[in-house]
């Protein structure tokens, strides 16, 4: 039976999305050096995910939302995980990009709070 969790993200109101050119764009300042390319966890999600994609076959669902905030409000995103046995929950795990992933996450100051882990879950009504 595959096995299903969700993590909670709990990123900074102003890490969520870069706003503005693309941080390598020709005309932005980071493409001649001005200033510091700092991701955001979109750029995170999209990396990760081709990551889990193309090197973790186990994984069946991977899935990243951001929950609609009002101005002030907390911003959170939602990974919706499903993996095929517990093999393939310690393979992501333990990958060089999960590693990555936490690494930047931490010295770009990213997180608002430490994210959450729900899981494995047991389904009980639904379609």
């Amino acid at each position: 039976m595959p096995l299903q969790f969700t993590a909670l993200i709990y990123p900074k109101a102003d890490k969520v999305a870069r706003v503005g050119p693309p941080p390598f764009h020709p005309f932005s300042f980071a493409a001649v050096g001005m200033h510091q390319h700092n991701l955001q966890f979109e750029e995170l999600a999209q990396s990760v995910c081709e990551y889990v994609k193309e090197n973790e076959p186990g994984v069946s669902q991977y899935r990243w939302y951001k929950v609609p905030t009002a101005e002030g409000e907390q911003p959170t995103i939602i990974v919706w995980e499903t993996y095929s046995d517990e093999a393939a929950v310690e393979t992501h795990k333990a990958s060089p990009k999960m590693a990555w992933l936490f690494k930047t996450s931490q010295e770009e100051e990213l997180m608002a709070a430490a994210p959450k882990i729900l899981g494995p879950m047991e389904g009980f009504a639904g379609w």
